[in-house]
């Protein structure tokens, strides 16, 4: 059978087009991506399901090379969609970085943190410092935090972050850059050989409930948790119960930001990561039971450790003298305490 020159000429075009779709594809969806990115830190597969379908492209990768500089970087782009960052935070950073926002979701077990859809944090390691001059501000301090942050482009340049409280949460997503985390953490002690190079097992807790109304005398469903004062309508959320981090934020009618913020947790790697160990181990008022000052405290709970921690605004949180003397903080130390079946903290 003789086959047309037409016929050849469609079947060449055909072929044409078939590999032209083919090499599209391949440079639009990375189809011969490795499995792994970052030098091997971070799985490929993790890092779509984050950003989402198009090609990848890693713009900066960096891993430490010892333990006298273990800071590390790696910064991801979509092809017109957004940028994933990696990177590790000195204490300076750390404070502003690690809010336990109840709306996030939390490792229940492993290192510490909380991830949001497009923005988290982790505790590294043990022994992993980025800024060895931080020593001075938290000498206690043998870890600092990685953050995980997704900036979509497009979007305001104030806006880009979305505020945890405001999604509708997405945990695979989440879950995904708890993972990118984890995995890019441990390769950074591996790296520089500052802690365990294990990637820990993680499951995410689900985010709390949604914002619900709240009463003064009732705040995070604690019976007499209050200010003593009539305050505006109030709102609250409180985090997931199996949360490591036990946080409750309190807003007024204007939302964007809360008023109080309430923290409670019995793992002693948190308090450090707030507060210097000189502050925990300053001595309380008389009459309460502890160590810590304004809005800390640091008590013994039947065999655990209990850590308090209350900030916001000033005129509810401590107004004069301290803090120590206000209803609201007072009321919900012991109620705290009386939950988790605990002696009374403050003086009654």
């Amino acid at each position: 059978m003789t086959i047309s020159r037409r016929a050849w000429a469609i079947i060449a075009g055909v072929l044409v087009l078939v590999i032209g779709a083919g090499g599209y594809a391949s440079w639009r969806y990375n189809l011969f991506l490795p499995d792994r990115l970052c030098d091997g830190a971070v799985a490929a597969k993790d890092v779509r399901q984050v950003l989402g379908d198009g090609r990848i492209e890693v713009v900066q990768s960096q891993l430490p090379k010892d333990r006298a500089e273990p800071g590390g970087r790696c910064v991801i782009r979509i092809r017109n969609g957004a940028d994933l960052t990696l990177q590790t935070h000195g204490v300076e950073l750390a404070d502003d970085r690690s809010p336990v926002d109840p709306a996030m979701s939390q490792p229940d077990r492993g290192p510490l943190g909380a991830f949001a859809n497009d923005t988290g944090w982790l505790v590294l390691p043990a022994g992993c410092r980025k800024v060895p001059g931080s020593t001075k501000v938290f000498p206690d301090r043998d870890a600092d935090i990685l953050g995980a942050d997704v900036r979509h482009r497009g979007k305001h340049e104030l806006m880009w972050q979305d505020d945890p409280s405001k999604e509708t949460p997405d945990q695979e997503a989440r879950a995904a850059l708890a993972r990118l985390s984890a995995d890019f953490g441990a390769a950074l002690a591996k790296s520089s050989g500052c802690g365990s190079a294990d990637v820990p097992d993680m499951h995410l807790t689900a985010p709390g409930p949604a914002v619900t109304p709240a009463t003064d005398g009732q705040l995070c469903g604690l019976p007499g948790v209050g200010t003593g004062r009539n305050l505006p309508e109030l709102a609250q959320r409180v985090s997931d119960p199996a949360a490591p981090l036990q946080s409750c934020w309190v807003y007024s009618q204007i939302m964007s930001e809360p008023a109080l913020r309430f923290t409670v947790t019995t793992d002693t790697r948190y308090p450090t990561f707030v507060a210097s160990r000189k502050s925990l181990d300053t001595p309380l008022p008389t009459g309460w039971r502890g160590a810590g000052t304004d809005g800390t405290v640091h008590a013994q709970c039947g065999k655990d450790d209990l850590f308090l921690h209350l900030s916001g605004r000033r005129d509810l949180v401590a107004p004069e003298p301290n803090a120590f003397s206000t209803p609201l903080f007072t009321s919900w130390a012991n109620a705290v305490a009386a939950q988790r079946g605990c002696e009374p903290v403050a003086p009654k």
